[in-house]
């Protein structure tokens, strides 16, 4: 994982020595005395640090993994994957992993986005909403988040599809909203307005394109089957579009919301970027987690890189570098094992060179919890 770590930092300073030890650390990760589901976890972290790193090598190793763990979750290393491509002005290769049914990913919103080609940016759409119906009729997509990114694409990229195509694509959302399966969800727009409901989510998203394209008594009839959504219509009468128009307050480029999620879990809670008051406290949970990984009535039996306490370290090494540079190195005597100490100080360096936030797979073996 060092390998990997390392990787991630060199990509910005020398790309073939992060190619090379991308490559020398996905052999490694391969080796591993892992079960099989741990081993598709930590190659799908792989991909998402080849993203950065190698992206041909990356979509190699995606697409492989696609196959040999088909049931496995590897959309956000596959969205990583889209933005890095996409990034580097890759975009067919990008469109070709969103239209590829095989490929577990997302990342149509960055291409419409990146490219000013019309063309391109209809092959995005229509790359989301062809993977939305077929998450739609997968019974084993229900509750996952990746099938709810279609409609705000819509909402907000619908003018690259004509006319009649915009009617048609708002009547299948509306027949979605109206008889798919309703799950539970913590949503939230703006300031005063949540939702619970995942079909209260998607009508709220599109209410600017109903309006727009359906006469006001079908958008009163409508809204009234949703007293929700018909309340916070009275805020923001477009909806999303509404919320888009509008000006983030000042101040609040540093702290905002990062998003809602969905029953499976993700992002349920707000979250706020950490600042520099927040490092202590960072440290702080790192030095709990290790604890508890370390505690010898039940210690943590996982492979040490995998701690939960070593993210947090690496976690919070890395916020310390991307918020004060070099005068927070000494903070990395603070980590207490060696195999941390190695890794916090790649994402320490990382944070300095504002890469983006470390991630990885956290892994938990407590024989006295799990029996």
């Amino acid at each position: 994982m060092a390998l990997l770590s390392g990787a991630r930092a060199l990509a910005s300073l020398d790309n073939p020595a992060a190619r090379q030890a991308f490559a020398e650390g996905v052999q490694l990760v391969e080796h591993l005395p892992l079960r099989t589901h741990s081993l598709g976890h930590v190659l799908n972290d792989a991909v998402r640090y080849g993203a950065l790193v190698d992206p041909v090598a990356a979509i190699a190793l995606f697409r492989r993994l696609q196959s040999d763990y088909p049931r496995h979750p590897g959309h956000i290393a596959g969205t990583m994957l889209v933005q890095s491509l996409a990034q580097g002005g890759e975009i067919n290769a990008a469109l070709e992993l969103l239209e590829d049914p095989a490929c577990d990913t997302r990342g149509a919103g960055i291409i419409l986005h990146l490219t000013p080609d019309p063309a391109l940016q209809r092959r995005a759409m229509v790359a989301a909403r062809d993977r939305w119906r077929r998450l739609r009729q997968d019974p084993e997509s229900v509750g996952g988040f990746q099938r709810h990114e279609f409609p705000q694409l819509f909402s907000q990229h619908r003018q690259v599809l004509d006319a009649k195509e915009q009617a048609a694509w708002l009547d299948e959302l509306l027949q979605a909203i109206e008889y798919d399966p309703d799950q539970e969800t913590n949503s939230g727009f703006g300031e005063n307005v949540r939702f619970h409901s995942t079909r209260d989510t998607h009508l709220f998203q599109i209410l600017g394109v109903l309006r727009a394209l359906k006469p006001p008594e079908e958008v009163d009839a409508i809204l009234r089957r949703y007293p929700e959504v018909a309340a916070a219509a009275q805020i923001y009468p477009l909806g999303l579009e509404s919320l888009m128009s509008l000006r983030p307050p000042a101040g609040t480029a540093g702290g905002g919301r990062i998003g809602s999620g969905s029953g499976s879990g993700f992002g349920s809670r707000d979250r706020r970027l950490p600042g520099p008051s927040t490092v202590p406290e960072l440290l702080e949970e790192a030095r709990r987690l290790h604890r508890e990984d370390i505690d010898p009535g039940d210690p943590n039996l996982a492979p040490h890189v995998f701690w939960p306490s070593c993210h947090a370290y690496k976690l919070a090494l890395y916020w310390a570098g991307r918020h004060s540079g070099m005068d927070a190195e000494p903070l990395l005597d603070q980590v207490p094992d060696i195999d941390f100490a190695i890794l916090a100080a790649i994402e320490f360096a990382a944070g300095v060179l504002g890469l983006p936030e470390p991630f990885g797979v956290r892994m938990e073996h407590h024989p006295k919890r799990h029996g």
